[in-house]
């Protein structure tokens, strides 16, 4: 069906593209006049022009060859011209050659199925899902107490500690089957992009001239301008961002064309991001140290590669030195933040940056990233208000040991190194934690051996080290202790009697005598004093850790620069990529256009500029 409509001195054709008019001779087709709205457009008489240019083209919409002309000149987006050189030829025996693409071909398209990329996806947000249900990078002891082999306590019923270990199910971020899945999206993008994307824009960049009237027509909606010449809306285009190309009577205009760009940039962006995350999986390190207030340690030490491709930035080699710890609580007591005061000497011996880190701001020097994840108590600080020579011989000699290792290397696993059924005062009595948490390396200021000495109103000031007690039998949340002996061990090897020092946080400290009675609570440095087994102690100081995670992740500039793409180029893509052919027919303009977005946006420019055309004198 053919539906001709005159507006404004110009003609509107709704037609089927199988049928156009008949045989209809052009110069009966259109003897219309248009005075009904009493709108004319002013007659003028201007110089024709043309210029000769290829053209731009989509294929969605099939047009027989000879109602355009195909030039073979593409046309970049700075508007320079490249010919297409001929590939060369094939040495491969033509039929092996035949073979192999048609194989390559299948395999594309397999690898670029969107149901497949959607599949990938789904699994990928799986197993992240299940990565945030499960805790991860925990030690096995962890696994063994939460998720027991026991059927009565499985997780839903079939989840234990074994499935747990054997699927990797521990470390989901870094398992060979999520690199896997990385691997294949990445692979889907870039096969995408190989067999849709890149022919889209091909295809757009390739200029189509139309040679008759009804090969315009087969371009979408179409308007008829008499007395018009094609120039002269070619100027109209370009006034309006077009960009316009003219060969004997046949025009192409085009604009918008960054948009067809847009989804090539976002599945580059996607795959920088994934590119990202590989790089930082296999050419990373990661460790954690525990470390109180007041000691150093050298990064590099606590570092360990995720793969044999690993490098250790430069910064690695640098020592940081803890200068202050501190807690910040809520009303109700419980720990709101921490700080550490953290400051840097280079490999050369020059001081760094000076920084004080929390939750969610790390510390970043030379690739390598501290954060702040945990904290410990490493030890107090009690002052006996005795004569020295009326303590008694076990105190004096606990005064002399030597003190342990307080940087250390945490596993994990947040487990303590041994259980026993026995209390807390006792279990203070037989062994220090295994982590290795302890006194710190220097002596106390003006001490004349390590971790004793004497205060100015003749007491002995002593530094114990403080071991965790978390996860141990009848002890429930966290929990720090210390042990004063006050006498020798027993003669068949028992354990000694002494004073019990606990500790949930560095706000109090709870004193217990030698038989695990409970005495009394006092807050460190409150200077109030407290008697137990026959001697008076004051709290003077509780010594924090800070628990550090250290990460060198050369990948995160390629992530951070790979979503910045991905929100750009999402934008782009939702520019519309809008397309005018026009033909010069004796008298008459046949104008044609489409877009691929905003269609009602485009057909109001399109008309807009139609009636800005110039009526040319009978």
């Amino acid at each position: 069906m053919l539906q001709i409509r005159a507006r404004c001195n110009r003609l509107k054709l709704y037609s089927h593209p199988a049928t156009f008019l008949g045989n209809i001779p052009y110069s009966y087709r259109f003897s219309f006049s248009c005075a009904a709205k009493g709108t004319k457009r002013n007659p003028v008489d201007l110089s024709q022009t043309s210029s000769s240019a290829p053209e731009l083209s989509d294929t969605s919409n099939k047009v027989d060859s000879e109602d355009y002309e195909e030039n073979p000149l593409r046309v970049s987006l700075q508007g320079s011209l490249a010919t297409t050189s001929s590939p060369p030829t094939s040495v491969i025996n033509p039929t092996i050659d035949n073979s192999l693409k048609v194989i390559w071909r299948r395999v594309l398209k397999e690898v670029a199925s969107l149901p497949r990329a959607i599949a990938i996806m789904f699994l990928i947000a799986g197993l992240s899902g299940l990565g945030t249900l499960i805790p991860q990078n925990k030690g096995i002891e962890y696994y063994m107490e939460n998720y027991p082999d026991v059927p009565d306590h499985k997780v839903l019923g079939v989840l234990s500690y074994q499935w747990i270990l054997s699927l990797q199910l521990d470390h989901i971020y870094t398992a060979d089957y999520f690199y896997l899945s990385l691997g294949l999206l990445a692979a889907s993008l870039m096969a995408c992009t190989y067999t849709r994307q890149l022919p889209t824009v091909k295809v757009a960049q390739r200029w189509k001239f139309m040679k008759t009237p009804s090969g315009v027509m087969k371009m979408g909606e179409t308007e008829v301008l008499p007395n018009a010449r094609v120039s002269d809306f070619g100027r109209i285009l370009w006034d309006r961002g077009y960009q316009v190309f003219i060969k004997e009577g046949s025009l192409y205009a085009f604009k918008g064309l960054s948009g067809r760009l847009g989804p090539i940039g976002v599945h580059a962006a996607l795959i920088l991001i994934l590119g990202g995350t590989w790089y930082s999986g296999f050419g990373g390190a990661k460790g954690s140290v525990m470390t109180p207030e007041g000691q150093d340690f050298v990064i590099a030490e606590y570092m360990r590669p995720a793969s044999p491709i690993s490098t250790f930035p430069a910064a690695a080699a640098s020592t940081i030195h803890v200068e202050d710890f501190t807690i910040d609580y809520r009303p109700d007591g419980s720990v709101a933040q921490f700080y550490s005061t953290l400051s840097l000497i280079d490999p050369e011996g020059k001081p760094g940056p000076t920084k004080r880190i929390s939750v969610n701001d790390p510390y970043r020097y030379g690739g390598v990233t501290l954060y702040q994840t945990d904290w410990s108590l490493a030890a107090v600080t009690l002052r006996i208000i005795e004569e020295p020579s009326l303590l008694p011989a076990a105190v004096v000699s606990a005064s002399q040991d030597p003190p342990s290792d307080t940087v250390s290397a945490d596993d994990g696993s947040g487990e303590s190194g041994s259980t026993s059924s026995i209390s807390p005062t006792q279990q203070l009595s037989n062994s220090a934690d295994s982590r290795g948490e302890g006194l710190p390396s220097q002596p106390l200021a003006g001490s004349s051996q390590p971790g004793s000495s004497t205060s100015s109103d003749g007491g002995k000031t002593f530094r114990l080290p403080l071991a965790s007690l978390e996860g141990r039998p009848g002890i429930a949340g966290r929990l720090w202790g210390s042990f004063l002996p006050v006498s020798e061990p027993g003669p068949n090897g028992g354990a000694p009697q002494g004073i019990s020092v606990l500790a949930r946080d560095p706000q109090s400290v709870v004193l217990y005598d030698s038989k695990g009675q409970f005495v009394g609570v006092r807050r460190p440095g409150s200077g109030k004093p407290i008697t137990v087994e026959g001697l008076t102690l004051v709290v003077d100081d509780i010594v924090g850790s800070t628990g550090l995670e250290i990460k060198s992740d050369p990948g995160v500039p390629w992530v951070y620069a790979g979503f910045g793409g991905l929100m750009i180029t999402t934008l782009i893509s939702y520019l519309s990529h809008s397309q005018v052919w026009a033909l010069q027919e004796e008298g008459y303009v046949f104008v044609s256009g489409r877009s691929n977005r905003a269609t009602i946006a485009f057909e109001k420019e399109l008309d807009e500029m139609l009636e800005m055309v110039p009526e040319l004198k009978p």
